[in-house]
């Protein structure tokens, strides 16, 4: 299921189970629904409407969780999440980075995911990211909530396309590309940021953290190349 057909599937399941009247009447998180059942039996749920969703004459914002159900523990998963997961990978599983970018940018433009086809090229040691890395992204989220259950145990490379698709799916939604906005752009500049500085010290891995906290517009590094998003549409 591609970007375009998600976005339809997601809006009919907001539709069907009262998104709008939810949050009229305050019910916040009042449904959750499974989206998608991996191959190990690991569950993508979508839990909403989230706290910043809001409804005015003009817009509606949706706004909702991604949660996933592993090994019987059910969490959040946020883009700091996937950046810790992306640079682990790397920096402590040994996946090689030029090939895990190539995936990134693929998926990036039509979010179709062809697993068997891509996991020969992403080959690695599947490691739980360690406490010194947990404690860098802890730190780099200053006085914000970081959810470490997150991170407290390798995504496969299923669940972690998996969760980047419905993840980025929001930003698309609000922030439609279409009208001129950044859409899924703008996350996807934060994953390949993270491969970036796992081959290059020019920037941190807390720096793309903060960049992904942030609700401005962060500047393109110099030193990055950025042109993947002119070919996500």
């Amino acid at each position: 299921m591609n970007f375009q057909y998600a976005k339809i599937y997601l809006q009919k399941k907001f539709d069907d189970n009262n998104f709008v009247a939810n949050v009229q009447n305050n019910n916040f998180h009042a449904s959750q629904v499974l989206i998608q059942t991996c191959r190990n039996g690991t569950r993508i749920s979508i839990s909403f409407p989230g706290y910043k969703a809001s409804v005015s004459r003009n817009q509606t914002v949706y706004d909702y969780r991604v949660d996933i159900t592993k090994s019987g523990v059910t969490t959040a998963l946020s883009h700091a999440n996937i950046i810790t997961d992306i640079f682990n990978k790397i920096q402590n599983g040994e996946m090689l980075a030029n090939n895990l970018k190539a995936v990134l940018i693929e998926v990036a433009q039509e979010g179709n995911i062809d697993l068997d086809k891509i996991k020969a090229n992403l080959a690695y040691n599947p490691i739980a990211p360690p406490q010194t890395l947990i404690s860098r992204v802890r730190t780099a989220h200053g006085k914000k909530n970081y959810n470490h259950v997150g991170n407290s145990s390798d995504l496969t490379i299923e669940e972690l396309l998996a969760s980047i698709k419905w993840i980025v799916l929001q930003e698309d939604i609000n922030y439609p590309i279409r009208n001129h906005y950044e859409g899924r752009k703008m996350p996807f500049a934060r994953y390949l940021e993270t491969v970036f500085i796992t081959q290059n010290n020019s920037h941190s891995l807390e720096e793309v953290i903060s960049r992904a906290l942030t609700h401005s517009r962060p500047a393109q590094w110099a030193e990055t190349d950025y042109s993947f998003r002119n070919l996500i549409r």
